[in-house]
C-alpha cells in the first residue's frame, strides 16, 4: 500500500539529513508506528508522504504509484489521506459539525450525505452527536477534542491515514482509553495508518509493524514481537528498557496467544471469566487471578474466539526468555 525506497531529506541550510536512505512498506489494513528520539525524522517522513514535505532523493508509492509523479495533485492526494496531529488543529470558529464537515464539504458532497455522515462519525468514536454537534472546540475536553480530530480525518473514508502523536496532549487514563478505542474502530475499518509517537509502550501496543528511528536513519523495523524478542543494538534496548518480558505480558495483544476454539469452556462461562482480543496479555492473567481460574475465555467483539490458560502464558514467557538468552 505505501512503500518508502532510499527515501532522503536535506532541508535548506543545513547538510546532515534529516531523514537518510530509509526504505520500507506499510501493508494494506496494518498499523505502521514510528518511534524514535525527538528530531530522528519520523513527523518528516509521515510529512513526505502526502507531500506537504518533498524528499531530496528516493521515491515514495501509494498503490503503486510514484507520489511524485506529475499526473499526482498534490491537494487531491491530502484530501484521500486522513492526517491527525498532535495539537489537533480544529478550527475555533467553526462548530464540530462544520469542522467534521470540511473535506466532504471541499470535495463537494450533497448536505443529504454529510449530515449523516458526521453523525454516524462522532457516535463511532464515542461522541454524542446531539450534544457536540453544534459547540465549539473550545467547549469540550482535550480528550473529546482528539475524538473529533480522528472523525474530521474519517469524513471522507480515505484508505490511508497519518497520525502525528494524535493522543499525546491528554493525561495517561485518557490516552489508553482513545489508544484502546482506536484500535476497536481499527478492527471494523482496516485502514491503513503510519502512526509517529516517541513512547515505544504506545508503539508496541498500537503497533502491527514497528519502525524504530535515530538520527534520521531507520535502525530496526518489524512486528512488535520481532522486536522485543530480538532488539538490533544498544539503541533499541535502551529504548525498549530493561523489563521486555513484563512489556510482553502488558503490550502484546491476547489475540497472539490465543488458542482458537469454537466451544466455550464450562468453567470460562460458570466464572465469567471473558477478556478481549485486543486486551493485553497481562490483562488475562489478571482476570484469572480475579475470578480465581487458570483458564481465560476471549471474545473479538460479541463473538467467541478462544481461550488462553496460565500454560500459554507460561510458554510465552519461556519463548520470550529464550530468544533473549
Amino acid at each position: 500500500m505505501i512503500k518508502l525506497d532510499k527515501v532522503d531529506k536535506v532541508f535548506p541550510g543545513t547538510t546532515v539529513p534529516a531523514v537518510d536512505q530509509v526504505s520500507f512498506q506499510v501493508d494494506e489494513g496494518n498499523i505502521c508506528v514510528f518511534v524514535g528520539p525527538s528530531g530522528c525524522g519520523k513527523t518528516t517522513i509521515l510529512r513526505m508522504i502526502n507531500r506537504l514535505v518533498e524528499p531530496t532523493g528516493g521515491d515514495i508509492y501509494i498503490k503503486g504509484q510514484k507520489v511524485s509523479d506529475k499526473g499526482v495533485n498534490p491537494d487531491y492526494l491530502r484530501r484521500e489521506i486522513g492526517y491527525v496531529i498532535q495539537q489537533i488543529g480544529l478550527m475555533p470558529h467553526r462548530t464540530i459539525e462544520q469542522n467534521v464537515a470540511l473535506v466532504p464539504r471541499l470535495l463537494k458532497w450533497p448536505e443529504d450525505k454529510i449530515k449523516p455522515r458526521v453523525k454516524h462519525l462522532l457516535e463511532m468514536v464515542g461522541l454524542e452527536p446531539d450534544e457536540v454537534a453544534q459547540k465549539y472546540p473550545h467547549q469540550l475536553s482535550g480528550g473529546m477534542m482528539q475524538r473529533v480530530g480522528v472523525a474530521r480525518a474519517l469524513a471522507a473514508d480515505p484508505p490511508i491515514m497519518l497520525m502525528d502523536e494524535p493522543f499525546g496532549a491528554v493525561d495517561p487514563i485518557v490516552r489508553g482509553r482513545l489508544q484502546d478505542e482506536f484500535l476497536r474502530l481499527q478492527k471494523e475499518m482496516k485502514k491503513t495508518i503510519c502512526f509517529v509517537t516517541h513512547d515505544i509502550n504506545e508503539a508496541i501496543k498500537m503497533g502491527d509493524h514497528i519502525v524504530i528511528m535515530n538520527k534520521g536513519r531507520l535502525v530496526q523495523h518489524g512486528t512488535p514481537m520481532e522486536i522485543l524478542s530480538n532488539p538490533a543494538d544498544e539503541f533499541v534496548k535502551d529504548l525498549i528498557g530493561s523489563d521486555r518480558e513484563i512489556k510482553l505480558l502488558e503490550l502484546t495483544r491476547s489475540e497472539e496467544i490465543v488458542e482458537h476454539t469454537d466451544e466455550i469452556p464450562e468453567v470460562v462461562n460458570k466464572k465469567d471469566c471473558f477478556i478481549q482480543a485486543i486486551d493485553p496479555v497481562q490483562r488475562a492473567l489478571e482476570t484469572m487471578m480475579k475470578k480465581d481460574s487458570d483458564l481465560v475465555g476471549v471474545r473479538d467483539g460479541e463473538s467467541f474466539i478462544g481461550t488462553i490458560s496460565w500454560e500459554d502464558i507460561k510458554k510465552h514467557i519461556n519463548r520470550i526468555s529464550g530468544d533473549q538468552a
